[in-house]
């Protein structure tokens, strides 16, 4: 076994659990089920809607929750309840909506589980969704035509994503949101932005999780490769990089594994939680 006593281990995704295939490779999914058989729970942790996150990793016998929206969620899978909320307010989506307007190419929003995006930016996913993503975003999102419309009939929201065809642009809206206040604010790829309440945050929610469990941070452990993984690695008792992860995500995580490519998260199951 194990020195670490990890109890709760948070998976990110895309860059993470998946290879540059979007798959989960074998070797991953034995180590995700032996954790879990050795007594940890092994959940995703993820900027994904719940509508949006793999079933092979939500089927996995003894994954029973998931942290959605970069955090803004926490769903207990076997009734779906939503068990943590930390959403934004209608008045709030409809405010960074018109401050950013024309910067962006898209404007999408999460709420109650599920993505949303006007259907003519779904049928032209090709141009603009990154890393040849158009399948998962069409997956994942639910169509609308009009985003306004959409956001004035909605109470409140997991997040909203923007993507962008030039970093001006995208730095633009940053500052927008970053002036307005209130906002957690990463990417998880090249050309978007992510908007979210401030205590919205993977590494918050993960911890909060681990506490209703009667976990100590000690006992939590997290992978990731991105900015939206950041405050999930620097949070939790033992975040880990990925090997594909950007320097700056490696040197503020305490450890770092393989790649994506090379079965990363398997590798640290292995080390952390298996103790082989």
């Amino acid at each position: 076994m194990s020195e670490y006593n990890i109890k709760l281990v948070g998976l990110d995704i895309d860059g993470t659990l998946l290879n540059s295939k979007n798959q989960i490779s074998p070797r991953n999914h034995a180590a995700i089920r032996a954790a879990i058989d050795a007594g940890c729970r092994v959940i995703p942790a993820t900027g994904r809607p719940l509508r949006g996150v793999l079933p092979e990793f939500l089927q996995i016998p003894g994954v029973d929750y998931a942290v959605t929206a970069n955090g803004a969620t926490v769903v207990r899978l076997a009734d779906r309840e939503f068990v943590i909320k930390n959403w934004i307010s209608r008045a709030r989506v409809q405010q960074i909506y018109q401050a950013t307007q024309g910067l962006w190419r898209v404007f999408d929003v999460f709420t109650g589980g599920s993505g949303y995006c006007e259907q003519r930016n779904l049928d032209a996913a090709e141009e603009w969704a990154p890393r040849n993503m158009a399948p998962y975003m069409r997956m994942s999102r639910q169509p609308v035509e009009s985003m306004w419309d959409f956001i004035a009939s909605q109470e409140g929201f997991e997040k909203c994503t923007m993507f962008f065809t030039s970093e001006e642009n995208r730095q633009k809206a940053r500052q927008i949101a970053r002036e307005m206040g209130g906002f957690a604010i990463v990417s998880s790829e090249a050309n978007n932005l992510e908007v979210s309440d401030e205590g919205a945050t993977k590494g918050l929610a993960l911890l909060e999780l681990g506490r209703m469990l009667g976990l100590e941070k000690s006992q939590v452990m997290a992978c990731g490769d991105s900015e939206n993984d950041l405050a999930m690695l620097e949070a939790v008792g033992l975040g880990v990089a990925m090997g594909n992860a950007p320097l700056a995500i490696q040197q503020k995580a305490a450890a770092v594994t393989a790649t994506n490519d090379e079965d990363g998260v398997a590798l640290a199951l292995e080390k952390y939680v298996l103790g082989r």
